[in-house]
């Protein structure tokens, strides 16, 4: 018969915008061993594996520290609120948090005082559509919401089902948000906890065979915002020699861009190696978004990268 062996995530912390990909043990009944997908489609014997994924809403709302992304929320900014700054920055985890953050965090507070004086416009005009967007009005709302916006690895890969109340008790109340062996977390997930379902069914009866397997997450948290680079500019002022074309003359016409990066190889990426960086921030499916964004955000016209496995 075929048999569910372990289920775990390879990061218990899910970030907003990263793919949760489940490594699911399963042996065959010739009992051998292997992790590969048995959708309903390709049965074995008659089984195959289904998938849910639901988010865990508790009726206790709960806010996300804006330094400290894996931590809760004890106290809120009030200048930011009345300044109407996206209200996920308003947010941190302890009074010391506030106070490291503060020179930094007062910034925010001066630019926004700045961009009323001048259009009005504070939030389009500083923090840009995409962190408005993931933040608009109030983070109760997203975190009240019992509707999953699509994103495009949920909507791509899977259909979308819509959110439905499963179970209610202690105050706690399950929607299912996914049926594929992958999710990616939406806005409307972040401070909830997931959880993953994996159960063998019988392709004729539609029945359930087998104990029912399942991962509990921690609270989903939003993406950091990247941090911001600065363009070096080198122009033949700054070349000794100058840039020379095939006559030995300076060259003048023409300019391009270059972006060097060091990806750093999942395999040097450990919590041994850095210790002071969470885990969550060390995962591949976390980096590699990050990298992607930056990648194609520059256009660069020639790419450098470095540590890259293949």
């Amino acid at each position: 018969m075929l048999s569910v062996l372990r289920v775990h995530l390879p990061s218990d912390i899910p970030i907003v915008g990263c793919e949760l990909s489940p490594y699911v043990l399963v042996r065959r009944p010739d009992l051998t061993v292997f992790a590969d997908d048995v959708p309903e489609s390709e049965p074995v014997e008659g089984l195959f594996l289904r998938y849910k994924w639901y988010r865990i809403q508790s009726d206790k709302k709960v806010a996300i520290c804006s330094i400290h992304p894996s931590e809760q929320a004890t106290l809120q900014c009030l200048g930011c609120v009345k300044a109407k700054i996206p209200v996920v920055k308003s947010y941190h985890c302890s009074p010391k948090c506030f106070s490291d953050a503060w020179q930094h965090h007062r910034v925010l507070h001066e630019r926004a005082a700045s961009a009323v004086n001048e259009n009005g416009n504070e939030e389009e005009e500083i923090f840009g559509r995409f962190n408005n967007n993931t933040s608009n009005n109030n983070i109760n709302q997203s975190l009240s919401s019992s509707q999953s916006l699509p994103s495009l690895t949920n909507s791509a890969s899977t259909p979308l089902y819509p959110a439905s109340v499963t179970q209610r008790n202690g105050g706690e109340t399950w929607f299912e948000v996914g049926r594929a062996k992958t999710y990616t977390p939406t806005a409307d997930d972040i401070g909830h906890i997931l959880k993953f379902e994996c159960v063998v069914v019988d392709v004729v009866m539609k029945s359930t065979v087998g104990s029912l397997n399942t991962v509990l997450t921690s609270r989903v948290i939003p993406a950091p915002s990247p941090s911001p680079r600065r363009l070096v500019s080198v122009t033949n002022a700054d070349v000794a020699t100058g840039n020379l074309d095939m006559d030995g003359r300076v060259s003048s016409s023409g300019t391009f861009t270059v972006l060097s990066y060091n990806i750093l190889s999942d395999t040097f990426a450990t919590s041994d190696q850095f210790s002071y960086c969470p885990s969550w921030a060390l995962s591949w499916p976390y980096r590699r978004q990050n990298l992607l964004r930056e990648i194609v955000g520059y256009r660069a016209d020639v790419v450098c990268l470095q540590e890259v496995e293949f």
